[in-house]
């Protein structure tokens, strides 16, 4: 049974802060490439846009980073 999570607007964040609140896991340049191929890197689901802005849930994030394969 999964548990149900609630998303509030406190974890929907610009895409541009990921590398200032997570300095340990994106540098800048990390985080653009990492933006840029999100399609193919499986963070799609964690962004949304909202007009012309762009924005990440940091739950989400979190939870595509930790699906992903260790190499």
């Amino acid at each position: 049974m999964q548990a149900i999570v609630t998303t509030s607007l406190n974890d929907i964040i610009p895409y541009q802060s990921i590398p200032e609140c997570f300095p340990h896991l994106y540098s800048p340049k990390s985080w653009a490439w990492a933006v840029k191929q999100r399609q193919h890197n499986g963070l799609a689901k964690a962004f949304r846009k909202v007009g012309k802005n762009l924005f990440v849930n940091t739950h989400i994030l979190a939870e595509c980073i930790d699906n992903q394969q260790s190499d």
